[in-house]
């Protein structure tokens, strides 16, 4: 991972929100045959001591990432959720890891003179360290930035911390501008909360924009209205769909052989907070995926197949 990190830092050319409390669901019923819960955890700060209410210690985080790895969970990003799943291996489940608002312990540099070192305890460093020596349980989480505050601290590393997650293979998703909560702003106010930082990206990423499709409600929530999803979905940046993929954080986990039987379940898929959970809660869901049903081939269908919405809302 040192190395890894090193080469990237050579190749590279340089170019306080709040949180609402959540609510907490029931485990939901599972239809019969239908077992295609995939468990989205969401993370915020991550250290020692513990920071606020939404805070875990790195103790707890590996802790987490131990019970699941043992559980037969693998790390997939959300990206990964419109391909079908095809990077999960045979015995393995779909989990994703999600990390809110980019604070500096999820991703931060020690500079002492003219070194800059990866800080051996800030998120990025656990995930890499952890995830090899499990090599097994995958690699990628997806990181939700907010444009309220200097993403991942130290601003002078900014838009090299976002182009080298992605170079690693990890995912950034959009927190808005200023940790909007779209269910208190009326939609035309959407734009500039959704595609203003969008705007904030592309001037640290440029073309990479495209791979920031993914959006984390800040609050958790999304409105109940009808039709706030065809009007999120026709929100657009350079010609692109601005959004294709929306997470609550709701206390759920969403069954997605049914959650995605329509296109507007695409824009509300259910996040656990971990500060508030427990492993052995979240794997008591009934609706989880078991390992039994994977594949014996990368190759080979899944038994069931997730469907793709190549025009959604057209």
């Amino acid at each position: 991972m040192t190395a890894l990190l090193a080469a990237l830092l050579i190749m590279w050319v340089p170019d306080v929100s709040t949180v609402t409390p959540l609510e907490r669901k029931e485990i939901e019923p599972t239809p019969s045959g239908t077992t295609t819960g995939i468990p989205v955890l969401m993370y915020h700060h991550v250290s020692d001591p513990v920071n606020g209410y939404y805070g875990v210690s790195t103790n707890r985080l590996l802790s987490d990432l131990e019970q699941l790895d043992a559980a037969g969970y693998y790390l997939i990003t959300s990206e990964d959720l419109e391909n079908s799943l095809m990077q999960v291996p045979a015995g393995r489940r779909p989990l994703i890891l999600t990390f809110d608002d980019g604070w500096e312990d999820n991703f931060s540099y020690i500079i002492d003179g003219d070194d800059v070192r990866l800080d051996p305890n800030c998120v990025l460093a656990l995930l890499e360290d952890f995830c090899d020596e499990h090599p097994d349980f995958g690699r990628g989480v997806t990181f939700f930035i907010s444009w309220d505050k200097v993403p991942f601290g130290q601003e002078v590393f900014v838009a090299e911390k976002l182009n080298l997650l992605l170079d690693m293979g990890y995912s950034v998703g959009n927190h808005t501008r200023r940790h909007d909560h779209l269910d208190r702003i009326s939609w035309d106010r959407w734009h500039l909360a959704v595609v203003g930082a969008l705007d904030r990206f592309h001037r640290r990423l440029g073309l990479r924009t495209g791979m920031v499709s993914a959006i984390g409600y800040p609050g958790g929530r999304f409105p109940e209205g009808v039709g706030a999803e065809e009007y999120l979905s026709e929100l657009s940046f350079q010609g692109q769909q601005a959004v294709t993929v929306g997470f609550l954080a709701d206390g759920s986990i969403s069954s997605f052989g049914r959650l995605l039987d329509s296109p507007e379940g695409w824009f509300r898929i259910g996040r656990l907070d971990m500060s508030q959970y427990s492993v052995p809660r979240v794997l008591g869901w009934r609706n989880l995926m078991t390992a039994s049903e994977a594949r014996t081939s990368l190759h080979d269908p899944l038994p069931w197949r997730m469907p793709i919405y190549e025009q959604r809302f057209r």
